[in-house]
C-alpha cells in the first residue's frame, strides 16, 4: 500500500491554508506571511475541512492500509477530532486573550530566529505578519465574547479505553455545557505580557535591518492598542479563571491522552505513585541527613517531613547565581552528552542546540523548557529556555526560585530537557518520512520520554551515585506527579489556591516561588499537566512488555520507576532506539508500531 492513499502532504497543505502559525512551527512555510481568520466564519471553514478530512480517511478500507498508514489515518483521525472540540466547545479564542499572545509570539518568532528557507524570504513574511498584526489584534478583541452555554453529543470524536482501570466509555447522549465568560485570570496575564510583542518586532529589526522597522512599529502601535483594549474593553467584562469544569475537562483529557486514561484513572495512578515516592523520598533523605544537617537528624528522626524539608534546603543552597543559570545548564548539558557518548545508551542528535533565556511573551508559564524546530524543517537549531526570576521579584522570591532550581536540580532538567530528552528525542522525530506522524506529534510521548530518560540516565549511572541527585530527583519526579493532581483537582473538581499551594508545599516539598508559578500555569492550561506523568507511565509499560516479551513472562509493572532487575536477552539501548523510530505518536500508536515490528 502506497501512503500517497493517505494524501498525507494534501492534508496537510489543507490544514496550512487554515492554521497558517500552527503551519509555521510545524516546519510548512507556505502561508508564513498570514494569520489565519478569527471568528465565526474561519471556524465554520475549519468544521467543514474536518468533517471532508475525517470523511475521506475513514471511506479508505482497513486492508488496503498497511502498519504505518493504519497508524497514521488514526492519528490523523484523532487530531482532526481534537481539532473539532478545540473549535467547538473549548473556543479559547473567545474566552481566552493569552491565547492570542501566545499565537502572536508563534507567529514572530521563528520568522526571527530560525534559517529555514532564505532570509529574505523570511524577512519578507516577517514584514507582512507585523504589517497586517492590527487587525489580527483587532479581530481578536472583537472574538473575546464568552462562550454561550451549550448542548453536546457523549460521542465526541476522541480515542477511548473501554472498561477496566484505565479508561470507560461513556454513556451514549447529551452534555450541557454551562457558559463560559472571558477569564479574568487570561486577561490579565495577557496584558501583562503584550509588552512581549513589541519586543520582538524590536528582535525583528536587529536581526534583518531598518528595512523592518516600519513594519516594527506598526506593530508595536498594535501592540499598544492591543493592550489598551484588553484593559479597557475586556478586563470589565471578565471573570474568573477560565476552568474548564468536570464536563469539558474529561472531554479534553480524552484527546490530549488519546483515550489511554481517563480522570479516574489517571486520579488513581497518581495517588499510588505519590505514597509510594514520598516514601522513597524520606527513606533517602534518613540516609543521608548525617552529611547534609548534621546533628539535626538526629532531632528530627521522628518528624520525616520536615526532615526531607530541612535536608532540601540544605542542598538547594548549593545554586548558582541567577546571572550564571545558563552557563550552569550548558555545563550540565555537556555533561549529560558525555555520559551519554561514553555509554552508548542512544544515538546523540546532529541538529544545533542554544540555550538562552525564555523570551518574555513566554514567561508566563515559568521553568525551563525546549523550542523545537518544526518536525517538517531540517537541520534547525532548538531553543532550551531558561527563565530567569522576575523583574520584579524580591531577593527573597529569587533566593527561593534559586534553592528550586540548584545544582541538581540543573543537572536534571538538561536531561529532561536536552539530552537525552526532549531535544534528543524530538530532533529524532524529525528524521520520520511519515509526515502525518511528524505534524501531529504528541505531547504525552514527548513529555513522557524526558521523565522516563532521566530515571534511565539515574539507572546507568548518571551522577556516580550522588545520593543528593537521587534525593532531588524523586522530587523532581514527585512534581510530575503532583502536576497531574494539580490540573484534574483545579479544572475538574473546584480545587483552590489553599489546597495547591498545602499540596505543592506542604505535600511535596516544593519551594514557594516554584508553587506559585505551577499554580499560575495549572489555573492558565487544562489537561497538558497530566501529560509528564501519565506519559512516563506509558513509557515504562512499553519497557516492561520488551523485557516480557525476550523472558517469556507475563509482562506487569514492576512497581516504581527505575530498577529494573537485569533481563536476559534485552538491551536497553536497542530498547530506546526502537522507542524513537516512529517519530512522535502517541503511547498507545508507539506501542502497536513496535509490537508489530518485533
Amino acid at each position: 500500500m502506497n501512503s500517497d492513499r493517505l494524501d498525507a502532504l494534501g492534508l496537510l497543505a489543507r490544514f496550512a491554508l487554515l492554521h497558517p502559525v500552527a503551519a509555521t512551527a510545524a516546519g510548512i512555510h507556505a502561508h508564513d506571511g498570514a494569520w489565519g481568520e478569527v471568528g465565526a466564519a474561519a471556524d465554520a471553514a475549519v468544521l467543514a475541512w474536518v468533517d471532508g478530512e475525517s470523511a475521506r480517511l475513514t471511506a479508505i478500507p482497513v486492508g488496503d492500509l498497511s502498519r504505518d498508514d493504519a497508524a497514521d489515518r488514526d492519528l490523523a483521525l484523532a487530531t482532526l477530532a481534537a481539532i473539532r472540540f478545540e473549535r467547538v466547545e473549548v473556543r479559547p479564542t473567545a474566552w481566552d486573550p493569552l491565547n492570542t499572545v501566545s499565537t502572536v509570539g508563534g507567529g514572530l518568532f521563528p520568522l526571527i530566529a530560525r534559517t529555514f528557507g532564505s532570509s529574505e524570504q523570511r524577512a519578507n513574511d516577517l514584514a507582512a505578519r507585523l504589517t497586517s498584526l492590527p487587525q489580527f489584534l483587532d479581530a481578536s478583541i472583537d472574538a473575546l465574547v464568552g462562550v454561550p452555554s451549550m448542548s453536546v453529543s457523549t460521542d465526541d470524536g476522541a480515542p477511548r479505553v473501554a472498561g477496566g482501570t484505565r479508561g470507560s466509555t461513556a454513556p451514549s447522549g447529551t452534555l450541557q455545557l454551562p457558559a463560559r465568560p472571558v477569564s479574568r485570570l487570561h486577561t490579565e496575564t495577557a496584558i501583562a505580557q503584550a509588552a512581549g510583542i513589541a519586543e520582538l518586532a524590536e528582535m525583528g529589526v536587529e536581526v534583518y535591518g531598518p528595512s523592518l522597522r516600519a513594519a516594527a512599529d506598526v506593530a508595536r502601535a498594535a501592540a499598544d492598542r492591543f493592550t489598551e483594549r484588553l484593559r479597557t474593553e475586556v478586563l470589565p467584562r471578565s471573570e474568573g479563571e477560565g476552568s474548564y469544569g468536570a464536563h469539558l475537562y474529561d472531554r479534553a483529557l480524552r484527546h490530549t491522552l488519546f483515550g489511554s486514561h481517563d480522570r479516574a484513572a489517571v486520579r488513581a495512578a497518581a495517588e499510588v505513585e505519590f505514597t509510594a515516592v514520598r516514601e522513597r523520598i524520606i527513606s533517602i533523605a534518613r540516609e543521608i541527613a548525617p552529611q547534609w544537617i548534621g546533628d539535626e537528624a538526629a532531632t528530627l528522626a521522628e518528624k520525616p517531613h520536615e526532615l526531607v524539608a530541612r535536608v532540601l534546603h540544605a542542598i538547594g543552597g548549593e545554586h548558582s547565581a541567577a546571572a550564571d543559570l545558563l552557563d550552569r545548564c550548558r555545563e550540565e548539558t555537556a555533561r549529560c552528552e558525555a555520559f551519554v557518548r561514553r555509554t552508548g545508551l542512544i544515538d546523540l542528535p546532529k541538529e544545533p542546540l542554544q540555550i538562552t533565556w525564555t523570551p518574555r511573551f513566554l514567561r508566563a508559564y515559568g521553568g525551563a523548557f525546549l523550542d523545537s524546530p518544526g518536525p517538517l524543517d531540517k537541520g534547525e537549531t532548538s531553543f532550551f529556555y531558561v527563565t530567569p526570576p522576575p523583574d520584579d521579584a524580591t531577593p527573597e522570591q529569587v533566593e527561593s526560585m534559586l534553592r528550586e532550581d540548584n545544582d541538581r536540580m540543573l543537572a536534571l532538567l538538561a536531561i529532561h530537557e536536552a539530552i537525552p530528552g526532549h531535544y534528543l528525542q524530538l530532533a529524532a522525530a524529525n528524521e520520520t518520512k511519515r509526515p502525518l506522524r511528524a505534524a501531529f506529534g504528541s505531547g504525552v510521548f514527548a513529555e513522557g520520554w524526558a521523565v522516563y530518560v532521566t530515571q534511565v540516565m539515574l539507572d546507568e549511572g548518571f551522577g556516580d551515585g550522588d545520593k543528593a541527585l537521587e534525593l532531588v530527583h524523586w522530587k523532581f519526579y514527585l512534581r510530575c506527579i503532583t502536576n497531574a493532581l494539580l490540573d484534574v483537582g483545579i479544572h475538574a473538581e473546584g480545587r483552590d489556591e489553599a489546597w495547591a499551594m498545602h499540596l505543592m508545599v506542604g505535600e511535596t516539598w516544593q519551594e514557594e516561588s516554584e508553587a506559585k508559578a505551577k499554580y499560575l500555569r495549572a489555573r492558565l492550561t487544562a489537561t497538558q499537566l497530566p501529560t509528564y506523568f501519565i506519559g512516563s507511565v506509558g513509557c515504562w509499560e512499553l519497557e516492561d512488555r520488551a523485557r516480557a516479551a525476550v523472558s517469556g513472562a507475563p509482562a506487569q509493572r514492576a512497581g516504581l520507576p527505575g530498577n529494573r532487575a537485569a533481563t536476559e536477552g534485552f538491551s536497553r539501548p536497542a530498547h530506546l532506539r526502537a522507542m524513537l523510530q516512529h517519530g512522535t505518536p502517541p503511547i498507545p500508536l508507539l506501542e502497536r508500531l513496535i509490537r508489530a515490528a518485533e
